[in-house]
């Protein structure tokens, strides 16, 4: 196996110093789409439907938790948000084009 030479070594611990913080995000992230899924049952409970703002934030963050498990899992390189804008909604730019 060859050896890295230092650029791709340095390249390799920012990489590592990433993946720990998309990770801390990650779970984070996970954290808020619980809290959300209670408020959002809450609010389904009295209104007898999902908060529609409410669903295009957890579609958004949805994307955004598979876009830090690509880059977590080698999946891709491109480094999620803050580093690329925030993931748009797939469904709300189809009915608006619709």
């Amino acid at each position: 196996m060859p050896s890295l030479n230092r650029e791709e070594k340095e390249h390799q611990v920012i990489r590592a110093l990433c993946m720990i913080l998309f990770w801390i995000i990650l779970r984070i992230s996970l954290l808020v789409t619980g809290v959300l899924a209670i408020v959002q049952w809450v609010l389904a409970w009295f209104d007898d439907s999902p908060n529609p703002q409410l669903v295009r934030f957890c579609r958004r963050l949805a994307l955004y938790q598979k876009q830090l498990l690509d880059y977590l899992t080698f999946i891709s390189h491109d480094k999620p948000f803050p580093f690329k804008d925030w993931p748009d909604d797939p469904v709300e730019e189809a009915e608006e084009s619709a």
